[in-house]
């Protein structure tokens, strides 16, 4: 007789309401995952892999139908419960990695062990058997602003395996990896997949990812469906990773920095006194203080947090409310050079407040293109007199980014479009010299660019559009 699946969902669908209409983004979704199973979500961008997985996870609520985890649908089981169900049971990697930023890389690792009951030492040993896995073990005292977004994701990975959890939810965990350190990470979810002990779920673009899973799902607006091209069966470690990479494991990742001191984390008391201890101790000598302290130091402390509060707050409205950051024109160079065309992303700043002063550095700005289910970005000249602090005013600042329209096949979401990301992120402060309260805004913006390489008879073919249809040059979408 089999086991009982360990999560089951059941006609599960969610949608979300717009001004123009509902938006379904899982629709009647029924799947079961075995216990010690590894399964992939593969699809589109926006086709709802990710909700899928929050769905699984029990992160959301579905508009109907329910998700089951180890017999009991997650809407019967109450709060606590549920959260020491993630605690013990689910390792989660989402695509932002959600590390804790003020938390070091091993104490990051470590926390879900000890919510979920282990004792201290035994955590902290594992979380740095964790991080040596994944390359990290010389980071172990970086807090995650002072990382990559790659090495924040591979500390994200640790973090999930650290309780030994029934199941692995992982969303797009090689993202943001190079090559070699991508297919380290698949080794080590087709090892996991091979001890036969945890279930993994997975939502990824990558191929060689995919190809370690037991069953392949593809997701298609919002519906689910076994992956046509799926031959069941996983494909052996040593397929996963190539051997020269297997010879030469301790070059797979980056190498620490050169000054950097070797040091091992103390574990037990010392680990303790060093990590968690500083922190509540800070918090008892504070306390303490502000009961010493007079009525007259208490208001002017009072007086300066408030003030400090309030400049965080100006500087989050000003940087979400008040500067508008968009695309504004696209244009492309008529003549080809070598079958190629060059283009120009014109991104424009402007301040809708314009009685309060606006100030941004940056913004330094990313073009990509999605290729193959996966964005690879492209070179990109941003005009010199573009960067620096600049004061954004009523009128528009036009900052133009010039790039060439790469050769070769990419993904037709629309006939004769190339899907393009632009990316950008900047500073906003409310002073000219960059002083005072800071807020970190990142955008991220998305076209249809028409190929300079095709006719418009061309496009309008391979849209089944009219003879006298409009082929627009750009097409703006919405974020995704």
């Amino acid at each position: 007789m089999s086991a009982p699946p360990l999560i089951e969902a059941r006609h599960v669908s969610l949608a979300y309401r717009t001004p123009r209409g509902p938006i379904t983004a899982v629709a009647a979704a029924s799947l079961a995952i075995a216990p010690g199973e590894c399964v992939a979500i593969l699809g589109r961008s926006g086709s709802g892999k990710s909700t899928l997985l929050a769905l699984l996870g029990g992160l959301c609520a579905p508009t109907s139908g329910e998700v089951v985890f180890a017999g009991r649908p997650w809407h019967a089981r109450p709060a606590r419960e549920v959260e020491a169900v993630r605690a013990r049971d689910i390792g989660l990697l989402l695509q932002d990695g959600g590390l804790l930023p003020g938390l070091r890389a091993l104490d990051n690792v470590l926390l879900p062990a000890v919510l979920a009951g282990r004792r201290r030492a035994a955590a902290a040993e594992r979380a740095e058997e964790l991080l040596r896995l994944v390359g990290l073990g010389d980071r172990w005292d970086a807090y995650p602003a002072e990382l990559s977004g790659g090495q924040q994701r591979r500390v994200a990975l640790a973090r999930a395996l650290a309780a030994e959890p029934a199941v692995i939810l992982a969303d797009e965990p090689t993202g943001d990896l190079d090559a070699l350190a991508a297919r380290e990470i698949t080794a080590i979810l087709a090892r996991l997949r091979d001890s036969g002990s945890t279930a993994i779920v997975v939502v990824t673009h990558d191929p060689a990812l995919a190809a370690i899973a037991d069953r392949r799902l593809w997701m298609e607006r919002g519906t689910c469906t076994e992956h046509l091209d799926d031959v069941k069966r996983p494909v052996s470690l040593s397929a996963a990773i190539p051997p020269a990479v297997e010879q030469a494991r301790d070059g797979v990742f980056e190498p620490p920095p050169v000054d950097l001191v070797p040091a091992r984390p103390a574990t037990g008391v010392a680990g303790l006194a060093r990590s968690w201890l500083p922190f509540l101790a800070g918090i008892v000598v504070s306390a303490a203080a502000v009961a010493l302290l007079d009525a007259v130091v208490a208001s002017r402390q009072g007086a300066v947090v408030e003030t400090a509060r309030a400049q965080r707050q100006l500087a989050e409205e000003m940087a979400l409310e008040d500067l508008r950051a968009d695309v504004d024109d696209v244009l492309v160079d008529d003549v080809l050079v070598d079958d190629a065309g060059l283009a120009t992303v014109t991104v424009a700043l402007q301040n809708y407040r314009p009685q309060r002063p606006l100030h941004v550095l940056g913004p330094a700005l990313e073009i990509a293109v999605q290729r193959d289910g996966r964005w690879e970005s492209v070179p990109a000249d941003l005009d010199e007199a573009a960067t620096g602090i600049r004061t954004i005013g009523a009128d528009k600042t036009i900052l133009p980014v010039r790039f060439e329209v790469p050769e070769g096949r990419y993904d037709e979401l629309l006939g004769g479009y190339l899907h393009v990301r632009i990316g950008a992120a900047m500073v906003v402060g409310d002073r000219p010299d960059g002083s005072g309260e800071l807020f970190e805004r990142a955008d991220a913006y998305y076209i249809y660019l028409r190929d300079p390489r095709r006719t418009e008879d061309d496009i309008r073919r391979a849209n089944g559009w009219g003879e006298k249809a409009t082929v627009p040059l750009w097409i703006a979408m919405p974020s995704h």
